[in-house]
């Protein structure tokens, strides 16, 4: 039998055109037929959703138009947010709240566990209409469901979305009822109106136990996302150290004084790193604003060591200058310059100190004598 498999020179076009417009970051002005065929949203598949029901309901056992409609748009769904694994649909109204879960291509840093992409998609707008106090509510529940999205992962990221997804799927069930405004009697109009306001107050509870909740776990995530930020920022540190010593010596450089500069660097780094471990043993020791991002929370654990580092160098130099003294220490050893370059990574403050001491020293401010000040329990501290 011959084949009929045939070539598609213009679909080969048209994928190496999407290839250079996502490497030079150019954006697409016009969609084609099979991109958009692909893209469902999930206002789209709630809709379908809806009407096969009424086709159900109407009769229509084996299925009609909208049956198979629904099931087209469930599976292109389905390969671009993954597969659901909890969903709520109204009966008498176009609105649904479902968890998509969707696992992510192995890393090499993450091989033995895959990450997944867990969203909450809600449609209740139609439901919700005509009781603008739950719509309220669950524009709540939608916004905290965003956070925990971009700020959580794993364990704390499950935890909270189905708790936000119980939260919504009862405010829907609350307000999914038969139309009934012409049966309706005032009796059962307050009857309703009391059942509304105790589930909105119960509900305003729980949204504050899963709001503390993710508190809790932001703070834990974001303190964690920091401390490996960190050890990158060490890593790449350490890095340029080895190449410095590596240069120095291979171009015969070496002296004692290229030993004393990397150690001063390399232990300010290091007190930095132990500064910021120690204050976050303590409950309110070390805060962050988890809200800003994991990314910009990286970032910022990756300067941590090269500020002890920066700290560290001046007075390291001025040290070596005389401009900065203690006491009567006389030709001082190497351990010497590692201990105050760890005292100042691990202490800002204290680096403050010593630096206003060289700054006092190069500029006196009165007639008196300007004396260094030393971190306590420094050698030769006057006593």
């Amino acid at each position: 039998m011959a084949s009929t498999a045939t070539h598609h020179p213009g679909r080969a076009r048209s994928w190496w055109s999407r290839y250079w417009d996502a490497v030079l970051g150019r954006e697409r002005s016009v969609a084609t037929a099979e991109e958009f065929d692909t893209s469902v949203s999930f206002a789209e598949l709630v809709w379908a959703h809806y009407q096969r029901q009424e086709e159900v309901y109407a009769g229509a056992i084996n299925g009609g138009p909208w049956e198979i409609e629904y099931r087209r748009r469930l599976k292109r769904f389905k390969q671009e947010h993954g597969d659901i694994i909890k969903d709520y649909w109204c009966r008498y109204q176009a609105s649904a709240v479902a968890l998509t879960a969707k696992p992510l291509p192995r890393r090499p840093g993450n091989l033995w566990r895959r990450d997944e992409i867990v969203r909450l998609h809600s449609v209740t707008d139609w439901r919700t209409a005509a009781v603008p106090e739950v719509t309220v509510s669950l524009h709540r529940w939608q916004t905290l469901a965003i956070k925990a999205t971009e700020i959580l992962r794993h364990a704390t990221e499950h935890i909270v979305l189905e708790q936000v997804f119980e939260g919504v799927t009862r405010l829907l069930a609350c307000v999914d009822q038969e139309p009934a405004a012409a049966r309706a009697t005032p009796k059962a109009t307050d009857v309703a109106t009391r059942k509304l306001t105790a589930m909105l107050a119960k509900d305003e509870e729980q949204f504050r136990q899963t709001e503390s909740y993710y508190a809790r776990a932001g703070e834990n995530s974001a303190r964690i996302v920091y401390f490996r930020g960190m050890l990158n920022g060490a890593g790449l540190c350490a890095i340029v150290i080895a190449a410095v010593a590596c240069t120095l010596w291979a171009t015969d450089h070496w002296r004692a004084s290229s030993r004393d500069f990397l150690a001063s660097v390399a232990l300010g780094a290091l007190g930095a790193i132990v500064s910021v471990m120690t204050r976050m043993a303590s409950s309110n020791g070390f805060n962050l604003d988890y809200e800003v991002g994991r990314k910009s929370v990286r970032r910022l654990g990756s300067l941590r060591p090269w500020i002890g580092a920066t700290l560290a160098l001046p007075i390291y130099l001025a040290l070596k200058s005389e401009l900065l003294q203690f006491g009567t220490v006389k030709n001082p050893s190497p351990y010497f310059y590692a201990t105050i370059a760890f005292v100042a990574g691990f202490s800002e403050r204290r680096a403050k100190v010593l630096l206003d001491g060289v700054g006092g020293g190069i500029a006196p401010t009165s007639n008196e004598p300007v004396a260094a000040s030393v971190p306590d329990g420094a050698a030769g501290a006057p006593k």
